[in-house]
């Protein structure tokens, strides 16, 4: 239940986001929706990997300058139900722009 509600407030996160951002950009709700939904799911992304590349380069840079071999520990990959949603919001998303904008891709 509990991953359930993260997954939903993720979205309606995202959405407030989105909402502002259209208001912000005086243009429609769809046609920033795209764009910021992938722009979230990248920032999502690098925030909750871990051990990912960006990870391994800095741990690197950081053995190098010091000179202090760091151990390096196994990658297990966990669900991050953030990201979830936001792979969740963007599949809507995109759905519902299609939907929308069917004659216009369609004809």
């Amino acid at each position: 239940m509990k991953n359930t509600l993260i997954i939903f407030f993720t979205i309606f996160v995202i959405a407030g986001g989105n909402w502002l951002a259209a208001i912000a950009l005086d243009v429609a709700f769809l046609d920033v929706a795209i764009p910021f939904a992938g722009l979230a799911l990248a920032l999502i992304y690098f925030f909750k990997s871990k051990g990912g590349m960006a990870s391994r380069r800095l741990d690197m840079s950081i053995q190098g300058q010091t000179g202090i071999r760091m151990e390096q520990k196994a990658y297990v990959p966990e669900k991050s139900y953030i990201f979830i949603g936001s792979i969740l919001y963007l599949i809507f998303v995109v759905g519902f722009t299609f939907f929308t904008y069917r004659e216009y891709f369609i004809a």
